[in-house]
C-alpha cells in the first residue's frame, strides 16, 4: 500500500518523483538528501513548465530555461530526472528531441535516463529504450535524439526541446531551427545545458538573450561547487590543462579565445643541445617510429624516438610538404620505412589506416606495425594529454631544430609548432588538438610525435594519461 501511494505522489508532481529516487548504484540515500541548493534552485524553476506539459495544473510557469554550470556538476543526471518524469507520467503523448553536438553526446541524456529507470523500475515501469530513444510503451511519449549535423530539423513539431552542450555546437543551423519549432507550440518547453564557451559568438549571443529575459529561467554557476568532486582529481586537472582551458571547464568561465596546447617556452625547455638528427639507431634499444601522411595540403611527417632512462629521446624527424601541383607521392613513406627499417634495429612502425591502407598490406609481413587512428577521438585525446604531460614534466626531449622545414629561412620547428597549437574540448569531454584553419599553421609534427610517445610510454607501462568518461549517476566524473 505505502508503495501504491508513493507511485501515486510521484506521478502528479516532479518534485515528489525526485523525493523516492536513487540515482547511485549502491546509494544509501535517496535523491534529494544528495542534491546541492544550485540543483534546487533549478529543478523548483522548471517544475511548473514541466507539470503543465504534462496536463497538471500549474501557475506561470517558465518554459525556456539557460543552464550553465562547470564539468561534472551534473548538468546531464538533472536533466534525465526530469525527462525520465515527463515522458514517465505525461497524461497526453509529448514528443521531445534531446539535441547535441553529435550523437555520442546527445546519447549520455539517453543513458542516464536508462540508467535511473533501472535503479527505480518501480516508478519508470512504462519507459523503453532504443539506440537514439527512449518511449512510453502505453501512451506513445517520446525522447528522440539528433545530432547537430540532422538537415530535417525545420519541420518538426517537438513538445520539448533540450539543447546540450550549446556552447560546443560549431554551427547556429540546429539552434535556428529547434527556437523557432519551439515558438509553434504554447507548452513547448525548451531548456539549454551547456558549459562556458569561447569567443563572442552565436552562442555568447544566446547565452546574453537568456540572461537578459525575464521569460527565461538563466542560471550560470561559477566556480566548482560540486562536493563529490575531489580536490586532488581538480588539481591533476589543473597541472594537465592550459590555464584557459582549465578556467571554463571546471570554473566555467567564459574565455576570449581557447587555450594553447603548450607555451613556446614549454617546448624549448625540452630542447636538448647535445643531442642531433641521428641517421641510425643502436642495438639494445626500443626504437618506435609513427608517419603522417598527407598527399597535398598538410605535411608528411616521419619521426623515429626510443626511451632512454626516464626520458623518450626523439631521434629524427624529417617533414616534407606539398608544392603546388606537386602531392608528396606515397612512395617517399615507403621508402623512409624501408630506409628506418635498415637502419634502426628492432624498430616498430604505426601508420594510420585511412591514410596508407596500400603501404600497410605491402609492409605487414615485413616490419613490426600497428595501425594507429590519428584523427580518431580516444586516439587524439591519448595522445594529446599524454603528449602535453610529458612535455611540461619534460619527460620527452629532441634535438636543435627539430622538425624544421627544410629550404626555409624563417623558423618553423616542432617547438614553434606545438607552440601554435590548440586544446580543445569535445563535447563528449575528450580532449583533441587542433590548429588554426588558415592554411599557415599546421599540427602535422605534433600529431605524429604524440603518436609515437603514446604508444611508447603504452608499452613501457607508463601511461597514466587522464581520460574522461563522463558523469556518474551524480554527477561523479570517472577518472
Amino acid at each position: 500500500m505505502k508503495q501504491t501511494l508513493q507511485k501515486r505522489a510521484a506521478r502528479k508532481h516532479p518534485k515528489l518523483f525526485r523525493e523516492q529516487l536513487i540515482v547511485e548504484e549502491h546509494a544509501v540515500e535517496k535523491f534529494p538528501a544528495m542534491m546541492q541548493p544550485w540543483q534546487t534552485k533549478d529543478f523548483n524553476a522548471l517544475d511548473p513548465g514541466w507539470m503543465r506539459l504534462a496536463g497538471r495544473p500549474s501557475k506561470s510557469p517558465l518554459q525556456l530555461a539557460y543552464l550553465e554550470r562547470p564539468r561534472g556538476h551534473s548538468k546531464t543526471t538533472d536533466m534525465a530526472v526530469q525527462l525520465a518524469w515527463i515522458l514517465q507520467y505525461s497524461t497526453t503523448q509529448v514528443n521531445g528531441l534531446a539535441a547535441a553536438a553529435d550523437l555520442d553526446q546527445g546519447k549520455l541524456i539517453r543513458d542516464a535516463i536508462e540508467r535511473i529507470a533501472k535503479l527505480n523500475p518501480r516508478y519508470c515501469d512504462q519507459l523503453e529504450f532504443r539506440q537514439h530513444a527512449v518511449f512510453n510503451r502505453e501512451t506513445g511519449s517520446r525522447l528522440t535524439i539528433i545530432s547537430s549535423d540532422v538537415q530535417s530539423s525545420w519541420g518538426l513539431l517537438p513538445d520539448f526541446v533540450i539543447c546540450d552542450e550549446l556552447s560546443h555546437w560549431e554551427k547556429p543551423d540546429l539552434w535556428y531551427s529547434l527556437l523557432s519549432s519551439a515558438a509553434k507550440k504554447p507548452n513547448c518547453m525548451l531548456i539549454v545545458l551547456t558549459n562556458a564557451g569561447v569567443g563572442r559568438g552565436w552562442q555568447w549571443d544566446v547565452r546574453e538573450a537568456a540572461r537578459k529575459s525575464d521569460r527565461w529561467h538563466f542560471s550560470s554557476l561559477q566556480g566548482c561547487q560540486a562536493p563529490w568532486i575531489k580536490p586532488e582529481w581538480l588539481e591533476e586537472q589543473r597541472r594537465l590543462l592550459p590555464a584557459a582551458v582549465f578556467d571554463r571547464l571546471w570554473n566555467n568561465s567564459w574565455q576570449m579565445s581557447d587555450g594553447g596546447f603548450v607555451s613556446l617556452q614549454e617546448a624549448e625547455a625540452c630542447r636538448d643541445e647535445t643531442l642531433s638528427q641521428q641517421q641510425q639507431g643502436r642495438p639494445g634499444f626500443r626504437y618506435i617510429a609513427a608517419i603522417d601522411y598527407a598527399e597535398k595540403h598538410d605535411y608528411t611527417v616521419g619521426v623515429v624516438l626510443h626511451r632512454k632512462g626516464e626520458k623518450y629521446v626523439v631521434d629524427r624527424m624529417d617533414v616534407i610538404c606539398p608544392q603546388p601541383n606537386k602531392p608528396v607521392p606515397v612512395s617517399w613513406v615507403d621508402r623512409w620505412i624501408e630506409q628506418m627499417a635498415q637502419n634502426f634495429p628492432n624498430i616498430f612502425f604505426l601508420l594510420d589506416e585511412y591514410q596508407l591502407l596500400s603501404t600497410i598490406q605491402k609492409y605487414q609481413s615485413q616490419v613490426q606495425l600497428e595501425r594507429f587512428q590519428f584523427m580518431a577521438g580516444k586516439g587524439n585525446h591519448a595522445l594529446a594529454v599524454n603528449l602535453r604531460k610529458l612535455i611540461l614534466h619534460q619527460q620527452i626531449t629532441w634535438y636543435k631544430n627539430c622538425g624544421q622545414l627544410p629550404q626555409v629561412e624563417l623558423r618553423d620547428d616542432l617547438e614553434t609548432e606545438l607552440a601554435s597549437v590548440l586544446l580543445k574540448q569535445r563535447s563528449s569531454g575528450m580532449c583533441r588538438i587542433d590548429h588554426l584553419q588558415d592554411r599557415i599553421h599546421h599540427d602535422d609534427r605534433v600529431f605524429t610525435l604524440g603518436a609515437a610517445a603514446l604508444h611508447a610510454t603504452q608499452q613501457e607501462g607508463a601511461t597514466d594519461w587522464l581520460e574522461v568518461q563522463g558523469p556518474s549517476a551524480t554527477g561523479n566524473f570517472i577518472w
